[in-house]
Formats: structure tokens, sequence, C-alpha cells
């Protein structure tokens, strides 16, 4: 027994030393000189690591991760980048999970992404499951993009909606391979992580099932808990919920209370002065507002200036203010305030621009993510049927 427990306390503190932090050893073939570049969270901010290799042309990136995400790593080759005018497109990234373990990457640095990836770890065994179609997705992808980024650079536009035709179709074939994995395996990290990125393309009621399924051991890790409060905001902002009330000062020094305007259509519009797709939605909206504000519509701008701003709240209002002056935009305007009411976070805002149209009765009744003339023309039929002439 003194020898059993002596072995015990020997082995212990080496497996605890070895579950201390992650060990990422990676060749790549063809890297050259080019450097490697790892991103991770870690204190709720993303770390971007430059790594080097080493004379034997290994890149070693170690660390620690509090639990397990998903990550990405990427070659720094200026020659795999896609250039039309000002506009850039890089190669896909190597995508997989860290958790603190010793991890095994080898492949080519011209299709970094298709590298193959050995641990033990049963996270990251999980994830390479699905990481195998993903390689095929990626690889076709990239393909299609190179093809429409030659064909843009020669001002070539024949077939040119076709590539995006089938850019689109692969997404979505994507997005259903990452939901059959997440349905397979609802007892693997690897599902909680997957959900988090598919709030723009999966209904409340399939990502509040999935969410549901998902094994209650992770309850107390933070990736848990944070996609718990997204799926409760994302069912608040469902169709046929009641608005979220809300009450700021407005532009004009006046409060904007959603209860002031019962009775009325309401459109909220989530933007920013830094978004150009938001800007470039502008002229559009003011059209409709001009149409339909005699019948009862309202329009609340908000926005959220934090990304082109930080925290100097004096720059975000001066921002805020100056576009709303520059585009001419005359409706309600509140400028977001994580400290006083968070609105993008309480209406989970995923992207830029973002719409809510709330019917008479106070009931969101239509979302909108991006813009397009398909989008505007959405909103328009969804005015013209709830204010008829």
């Amino acid at each position: 027994m003194k020898k059993l427990a002596s072995l015990i306390l020997f082995l212990l503190p080496v497996f605890i030393i070895a579950q201390e932090g992650f060990t990422v050893k990676a060749k790549f073939d063809q890297l050259g000189n080019n450097k490697v570049k790892a991103s991770y969270f870690k204190n709720g901010k993303n770390i971007y690591d430059t790594l080097v290799a080493n004379k034997k042309g290994v890149v070693l990136w170690e660390g620690r991760v509090d639990e397990p995400q998903i990550v990405r790593m990427e070659v720094l080759d200026s020659t795999l980048i896609l250039r039309v005018g000002k506009a850039a497109s890089a190669p896909p990234f190597l995508m997989f999970v860290l958790t603190n373990a010793a991890i095994t990457i080898t492949g080519d640095a011209k299709e970094a992404y298709a590298s193959s990836i050995k641990s033990k770890d049963k996270e990251i065994v999980d994830y390479e499951t699905y990481r195998k179609d993903e390689i095929a997705f990626n690889r076709a992808y990239w393909e299609l993009q190179k093809e429409l980024n030659r064909k843009l650079n020669a001002k070539d536009t024949v077939g040119n909606a076709v590539i995006m035709g089938k850019l689109s179709v692969l997404r979505k074939e994507n997005q259903q391979i990452r939901m059959k994995f997440i349905d397979a395996h609802p007892a693997s990290f690897s599902s909680v992580l997957m959900l988090t990125n598919l709030f723009l393309v999966m209904s409340n009621e399939d990502m509040y099932r999935r969410y549901s399924a998902i094994d209650q051991r992770y309850k107390d890790t933070k990736a848990y808990t944070s996609l718990g409060l997204k799926v409760e905001s994302n069912r608040r902002t469902a169709i046929g919920q009641p608005m979220i009330p809300f009450s700021l000062v407005g532009v004009d020094g006046k409060q904007v209370n959603t209860a002031d305007l019962k009775g009325k259509i309401i459109l909220l519009d989530f933007w920013g002065s830094w978004c150009v797709p938001c800007r470039k939605s502008h002229p559009a909206l003011k059209e409709l507002y001009a149409k339909y504000k005699s019948r009862g519509l309202e329009i609340i701008g908000i926005s959220n200036e934090a990304f082109s701003a930080g925290g100097n709240k004096a720059q975000q209002d001066a921002s805020w203010r100056k576009a709303i002056k520059e585009d001419g935009i005359d409706w309600l305007h509140v400028l977001n305030d994580a400290d006083i009411n968070d609105l993008a976070k309480s209406h989970d805002i995923n992207g830029y621009p973002t719409k809510f149209l709330i019917d008479r009765n106070g009931k969101f009744v239509l979302k909108i993510l991006g813009t397009s003339e398909n989008l505007h023309k959405t909103l328009e039929q969804k005015l013209a049927a709830l204010m008829p002439d």
C-alpha cells in the first residue's frame, strides 16, 4: 500500500502538469519565411499570436485556455490573397478545437485549412469528424471564389450569377453538415461551440431544441452560459413575441419611450455610422418613411458606435450625430449605451444593419439582417400589408 501511495503521489503532479496548458506543434510544407497567426479568446478578448517556424520548420504554439474553444490558424502568405480593387479575400482558415492538450498539425502552407490534426483529446477528435467534411467544403468554396475573382478582375460578368448561386448552395450545405454534427454529438463540447455560430441561419425553435439537448454537464461553462443568454435573447425577439420596451434620451434631447408609440407600426433600425451597408440602406428607408409615416409608421434608429469610437462616449456621440446629419434621416434616434441599456445585447444583434418590424399590437412581425433589394422588397411588402391604402 505504501508503494502504491508513493506511485500515486509521483504520478499526480505529472498529470496536473500535462493539463496546465496546450502545446500545438505545426509543420507546414512550403511555409518558407512566412509567419503563422493563431487567434483565440482569453479574458473576454481576442488574442492574436504571431508564430515563426524554428530551424526544423516546426511552428510551436503554447498557452492555456479556460475551456475548449474553436480557434483559427492562418499562414500569412500575401501571394494567397485574392484582390479585386481595394477588396481582398483570404483563403479559408484552419479551424480546430483547442483544449489544454498536445496537438500535432501537418499540412501544406498553400492549403493550411486542409491540414491533418492529431490529438488524444476527445473534444478534438470529435470535432475532426466534422472537419473532414469542412475541408471538402472549403476546397470547393475557395476554387469558386478564385474563379469569380479572375472574372471580376477581367471585368467578365458572364456567368457570375451562377457562381454566386453555387457559393450560396455550398454555404447552406455546410450549415446542414454542422447541424447534423450537433444532433449526433449532444455530449460533445464542440456542439456548444458550433451552435453559437449558427444563430443567423437557424430558427428560434430549432436553436432552442438543440440547446436543450446539449449535455447538462456543461451548464456551468462560460460557453454554455453565454449560449443560453443568446438563446433566451433570441427567443424574446421571435415573431409573435411582444417588443422589448425601452426609454432613452434621443438625439434631440427628448425622451424616446416606446410606450408613447402605442398603436403605431414601429421599425427598429440597428445601425452605425461606421457601417457602410447600413448607410447605403438609408435612402430607400427614407422613401418608405415618407410614404408610410402618415399611416402610422415610426422608425427608431438605434446606433451602436462602440465599433468606431471604442469606449470614448464623446466620440461615439459625435460620430452618431454627424452621420444622422449627413444622411438626412429625420426619424427618432437613440445611441446604444451598454452602461445604461444595452439594446444591441437585449435584441441579440449579431450583424448590422438589423431591422425589427413591430405591429400595432406591439409584437415582432419581421426581422431582417443585412441589406439588399430583395430584403427591402420584403420590408416594403410587409409595411403595405400592415398599412394598406
